[in-house]
C-alpha cells in the first residue's frame, strides 16, 4: 500500500466537481433562464389570488413547490456533512442506544404537523418571528432573531470546515480548496436562484447523500462476510444496545434522554427553526405540508438508519484493531473517511461519491442557512430599524444581498473557526444551546396565556444565560465527567501497524488533531470527581433544550406575576394553541373548557378590540343575563379558528353552530 493508496483519484475529483456545476447549474436555470420564461408568458399563467411578488418569490417560492421537493429539503437541511461523519462514529464508539432516537423523530412529526406547522401557515409570515411581535412585542422578536442569526453563522461556519479538516487528515484533500469551493458555489446558487433553488438542490444532494452512505454499507457487509456476521461481531463488542432504563440524567444516551430529551431537541428544529417553518410555507396548504412532513420521516430513518449501519460496518471492520487506539487517526469524525479509503478505493469513482455524499450535506445545510438568515434579518431586522416601507423590488434587492453578505461571512467565519484547535466541538455544542431558548419563548407564546412581553423578553434572556453558564461549566469541566466509551481491542493490529507506519508520518502531521487527541488507553468507563458541580454540568446534551425551556417558562411566569399578568381573554385566539383540544379531543367538554384557560377561540382577530371594551367596561346588564344565557355565553369560547380549518385555506362561514365547532374539535 503506497501513499496514493489513500488519495483520491482523478475520477473521484471529477464527481466531486460534477456535484459542484449541476448544483450551480440549477441556481442559475431558476435566477435567469426560469425567470425569462415566466416574464415572456406573462401575467395569464398566474394563479388566480397568487401573490405575484418577487421577494416572495425569492424566499417562499410563491407557495409553488410540491410535496416531494419539499420533503427532500425538510430532510437536507439539518442532515449535515456533521451528521454523515459523527452518526457512524457515535455507534462505532458508543453503541446503537442512539438508533432508537427514530422513535423520537415520529413523536417530533407527528407534533410538529399537528400544533406548530399549521400555525405558521395560518399566519402567512415570512420570518417564524413574526409570531413572536404579534403575541408580545418587536422586542422579543428582535432578540430572538439575534440568536438564530449567531446560531445560525456558527452552525454553518463548523458545518463547512469540519468535514474539510476531517477528508484533509485522512486523505490530504486540500482544506481550503473544499472550504472555498463549497462556499462560493454554495453562495452563488443561492443568491442568483432563491428557494427554488435552494430546495431543488437540495433534492439532488439527498439524493447523492442516499447513494453514498448506500455504498459504504453493502461493501462494508460484503467485506464482513455478510450481514449476520456484522451483528454478531456488533454483539461480540457490546456495541448493541436498545433499551438503557438508567434514570441518571448524565448518562449519554438512555430510553429517557433519547425519547424524551431528543424529541424536545429536534422540535426546536422542526417547530420553530426557520430554515425549516420556511419550508412549510413553500406549499400551496397545511395539507401538502403535512405529506411533506410525512415523506421526510420516512427519508429520516433512512439516512439514520444507513449512517448507523455504517458504524456497524465499521466496527466489523476495526474490530480488533482500533485506529484511534493505534494512533492512525486522531478524531472519531475520522473513522468514515479512513473507512472508505480503505474499503472503496478499490472501486473507481466511489471515494468520489463519498466525497460528493459530505459535501451535499454540508451544501445542503449552507444554501437552508443563507436563505432562511436573508428572510430573518431582512424581516427582522433591517425593516426593524429602516422603519419605512419597502416596496417588492428592495426587499427582492436586500434578500440577495443579504445572501451573498451571509455567504462571505460564513467564509471568513470558517477561517476563525479553523484557529479554534481543540475547541471546536465545544463551538459545535454551542448550536444546541442556543436552539432551546428559542424554542421555549415559541411554547411560551403558544401555550401560556397569562405571561406578558416582558416576562417573556426576561425568560428568554435568563435561559440563553443559564444555558451558555452551563455549556461552559460542561467545558471547563469536561476532564472530571463520566466517559461512556465502550472498550476496543488492538491485538489485531500487526498487519494494519506494518501497512500503515508511513501513514503516521505523512498525513497526520496535524497540530489540531494532536491537541484534541482522545486517550490511547483502554477506553473504559471512569469517574473523576472534583468539583460539586461536575455532575450538574455532566447532563446529557440530550435534556438541555427541556432545560432551557423549564428555565424560560419558570422565569417567564414569575416575572409576569410581579409585572401583572395577561388577561387570556384578551389575547387573539389565532395566536394561541388549543393543545388539549387537538391532542385529547376525547376529553369531557367541562374538563377542555377549563383547560383553555379563559381564552375566546371562538372569536377572530377582528373581534378582539371590541371584546377588549366590552371587558374594561362591561354593561350592567350583563349581571342580570340568566344561567342559561351566561352558560351560551361561555360555551362561545371554543375552538381555534387557525386548526380547525379546511387544509386548503377556504373561508370560514361567518356562523357556525356550538355544536359544528364541538365536531369539529373531537376530528
Amino acid at each position: 500500500m503506497g501513499r496514493r493508496d489513500l488519495r483520491f483519484d482523478v475520477v473521484d475529483y471529477i464527481i466531486f466537481a460534477f456535484l459542484l456545476i449541476f448544483s450551480a447549474a440549477i441556481g442559475l436555470f431558476y435566477g435567469c433562464i426560469d425567470k425569462r420564461r415566466k416574464n415572456k408568458k406573462g401575467d395569464n399563467e398566474n394563479t388566480i389570488g397568487q401573490t405575484k411578488s418577487l421577494a416572495k418569490e425569492y424566499l417562499l417560492a410563491n407557495k409553488s413547490m410540491g410535496v416531494f421537493p419539499t420533503a427532500m429539503s425538510l430532510l437536507a437541511s439539518f442532515m449535515s456533512a456533521i451528521t454523515i461523519l459523527g452518526t457512524p462514529a457515535e455507534i462505532y464508539v458508543y453503541g446503537t442506544q442512539y438508533w432508537i432516537i427514530a422513535i423520537s423523530y415520529i413523536f417530533t412529526i407527528y407534533l410538529t404537523a399537528t400544533l406548530f406547522m399549521p400555525m405558521f401557515v395560518k399566519l402567512e409570515v415570512t420570518s417564524a418571528y413574526e409570531y413572536l411581535e404579534k403575541r408580545f412585542d418587536r422586542n422579543v422578536r428582535l432578540l430572538a432573531s439575534l440568536i438564530f442569526s449567531i446560531q445560525m453563522i456558527i452552525y454553518m461556519a463548523i458545518v463547512l470546515y469540519a468535514p474539510a479538516l476531517a477528508l484533509s487528515q485522512v486523505t490530504g484533500l486540500n482544506v481550503w480548496i473544499s472550504v472555498i469551493s463549497i462556499g462560493v458555489i454554495c453562495t452563488l446558487y443561492t443568491t442568483v436562484g432563491g428557494m427554488k433553488a435552494v430546495m431543488w438542490t437540495d433534492v439532488f444532494q439527498t439524493i447523492i447523500m442516499f447513494v453514498g452512505l448506500l455504498a459504504s454499507v453493502i461493501q462494508g457487509i460484503i467485506d464482513a462476510g455478510g450481514s449476520r456476521a456484522v451483528w454478531n461481531i456488533a454483539l461480540d463488542g457490546g456495541r448493541v444496545e436498545f433499551f438503557n432504563f438508567d434514570p441518571d440524567p448524565t448518562t449519554r444516551h438512555t430510553i429517557w434522554s433519547i425519547l424524551i430529551g431528543a424529541t424536545f431537541t429536534w422540535l426546536a428544529i422542526y417547530g420553530f427553526n426557520q430554515a425549516q417553518v420556511q419550508r412549510y410555507l413553500c406549499v400551496p396548504t397545511v395539507r401538502h405540508a403535512k405529506l411533506a412532513l410525512l415523506f421526510n420521516l420516512v427519508g429520516l430513518i433512512l439516512i439514520l438508519s444507513l449512517c448507523c449501519g455504517v458504524g456497524l460496518v465499521m466496527f466489523a471492520k476495526y474490530y480488533a484493531c482500533d485506529p484511534l487506539r493505534l494512533g492512525l487517526i486522531k478524531q472519531t469524525d475520522q473513522l468514515y473517511p479512513l473507512f472508505v479509503m480503505e474499503t472503496l478505493r478499490r472501486f473507481k469513482g466511489l471515494p468520489g461519491i463519498f466525497l460528493a455524499c459530505v459535501f451535499s450535506g454540508a451544501l445542503s445545510t449552507l444554501s437552508s442557512g443563507l436563505n432562511s438568515l436573508a428572510a430573518v434579518v431582512l424581516s427582522d431586522i433591517v425593516k426593524f430599524f429602516y422603519r419605512r416601507p419597502m416596496t417588492d423590488a428592495q426587499d427582492l434587492f436586500y434578500s440577495k444581498i443579504l445572501s451573498l453578505i451571509f455567504g462571505a461571512i460564513c467564509i471568513l467565519i470558517t477561517y476563525l473557526v479553523s484557529l479554534l484547535g481543540n475547541l471546536l466541538q465545544a463551538t459545535l455544542s454551542l448550536f444546541g444551546v442556543l436552539s432551546g431558548p428559542i424554542s421555549a419563548v415559541f411554547m411560551i407564546g403558544l401555550f401560556l396565556p397569562w405571561v406578558n412581553s416582558l416576562g417573556a423578553f426576561i425568560g428568554l434572556t435568563v435561559s440563553v444565560i443559564v444555558q451558555i453558564w452551563i455549556f461552559v461549566g460542561s467545558q471547563v469541566l469536561r476532564n472530571q465527567m463520566r466517559t461512556f466509551r465502550l472498550p476496543t481491542r488492538i491485538d489485531g493490529c500487526n498487519v494494519m501497524r506494518e501497512n500503515m507506519t508511513y501513514f503516521l508520518n505523512t498525513t497526520m502531521n496535524s497540530s489540531i488533531w494532536y491537541e484534541t487527541t482522545v486517550s490511547t488507553t483502554t477506553l473504559t468507563q471512569t469517574i473523576i470527581k472534583k468539583s460539586p458541580l461536575a455532575r450538574f454540568y455532566g447532563m446529557s446534551y440530550f435534556w438541555y433544550t427541556l432545560f432551557s425551556i423549564f428555565t424560560a417558562l419558570v422565569v417567564s411566569l414569575v416575572v409576569s406575576y410581579f409585572t401583572g399578568f395577561r388577561k387570556p381573554e384578551s389575547i387573539d385566539p389565532q395566536l394561541m394553541l388549543p393543545v388539549f383540544d387537538i391532542l385529547f379531543p376525547f376529553l369531557p367538554e367541562k374538563i377542555l373548557s377549563k383547560l383553555r384557560y379563559g381564552v375566546r377561540y371562538r372569536q377572530d382577530s377582528n373581534q378582539m378590540k371590541t371584546t377588549n371594551d366590552e371587558i374594561q367596561s362591561p354593561p350592567p346588564y350583563i349581571t342580570m343575563q340568566s344561567p342559561k344565557h351566561r352558560v351560551k355565553r361561555s360555551d362561545e369560547v371554543q375552538i381555534n379558528p387557525a386548526y380547525l380549518h379546511n387544509e386548503n385555506n377556504d373561508d370560514y362561514e361567518d356562523e357556525i353552530s356550538s355544536e359544528e365547532w364541538i365536531k369539529r374539535t373531537k376530528l
